[in-house]
């Protein structure tokens, strides 16, 4: 969060970049990121900008260079990233300008329709055309050549089962949820049969947090746009679209989700791997509910936890699906007061 002396000082330069130009500036709501965001507004009423502060980084790991020098990189993740999708035909906002100590950025502004607000306006069915172009999107951006800093950062197991473990951290340990020690073993050894199963993939370019949050209707591009994509890496396919077809957001009925995955694999033209899909869900859904505790308890937001109880009955669904019976009765048992009926 960005005090409001800092803030002064970043507008302070902003004003310095556009000169005499007149700029009114409006802070956005701000999500999950520990960036901050505002819309820069000008004469035309067609022209703005976005504003993107990068505050200092908390101690969280998907704000951290995974599995890299830290020191080899010559400039923010972010602008890297941004620049090599650019290339490769991904839809990102476009960098107008990055400050010389990189403590802002101002980008094109592609709007504020998301992906989720408009299935929860519309209706998931309605949004069914938008959800297949970011399938489309999705597959664009497995198939990008590997490129630094995504290149050399990658899930590795350690990684895989520390997400695992922020569920067990957050949503267990530091609530006090009472378990037995061959209890807590049997989760995380369960985490870590799920983890040997992702890290067994072949790996391609992982967007990190693809969901409908992230994805904006460029309605008159015909296009969606990908944003918060700074901690893009190496990892398996089944991790992005497991993050939106399973998105912790919104619940796609089994029909939708079965024609939505029946796109993307109609769209790679490779074999599918529904248990690994199923697998990698479930280690999606259980760390996004770790994160939505750790919101609460170390930021202070309560925000995320209404999506506590539909991400674990989504949890719950899957493993009963694949057949996992007794972790899914722990899980049922520990998480019944926040999931209810």
């Amino acid at each position: 969060m960005t005090s409001t002396a800092d803030r002064n000082e970043v507008l302070t330069d902003v004003r310095k970049y556009y000169g005499s130009r007149t700029v009114d500036i409006e802070w956005l709501p701000g999500d999950a990121s520990n960036r901050s965001y505002a819309r820069l507004k000008f004469q035309n009423p067609d022209e703005s900008r976005i504003l993107m502060v990068m505050n200092a980084p908390e101690a969280f790991k998907s704000e951290e260079v995974t599995g890299s020098d830290e020191a080899k990189i010559k400039e923010l993740p972010f602008v890297t990233v941004d620049r090599s999708f650019e290339k490769s035909g991904i839809r990102v906002p476009r960098i107008d300008y990055v400050s010389s100590d990189s403590r802002f950025l101002i980008l094109e502004d592609l709007g504020d329709l998301l992906l989720y607000d408009y299935q929860a306006g519309q209706g998931i069915q309605q949004a069914m055309r938008w959800y297949e172009k970011a399938l489309e999107e999705l597959v664009r951006l497995q198939k990008v050549p590997p490129f630094s800093p995504a290149r050399d950062r990658r899930f590795t197991p350690e990684l895989l089962e520390w997400e695992f473990e922020h569920f067990v951290e957050y949503a267990l340990l530091k609530r006090d949820k009472q378990m037995t020690p061959a209890v807590l073993a049997e989760i995380r050894n369960f985490g870590k049969k799920i983890v040997s199963a992702m890290a067994s993939s072949a790996y391609v370019l992982c967007h990190r947090d693809f969901h409908s949050k992230n994805l904006i209707l460029l309605e008159k591009e015909n296009k969606i746009g990908v944003i918060d994509f700074q901690d893009a890496l190496m990892g398996p396919p089944s991790y992005d679209l497991a993050s939106f077809l399973r998105d912790s957001y919104v619940r796609l009925t089994d029909d939708q989700e079965k024609h939505l995955l029946n796109y993307y694999v109609g769209l790679t033209g490779k074999p599918f791997d529904a248990n690994l899909y199923a697998l990698t869900s479930i280690q999606r859904n259980l760390k996004a509910a770790g994160r939505f505790y750790y919101i609460s308890m170390v930021k202070g937001r309560d925000t995320h936890l209404p999506y506590v109880a539909p991400t674990m009955k989504r949890v719950f669904k899957t493993l009963r699906d694949v057949g996992e019976v007794r972790v899914l009765s722990v899980l049922e048992g520990l998480m019944r007061e926040e999931v209810g009926n």
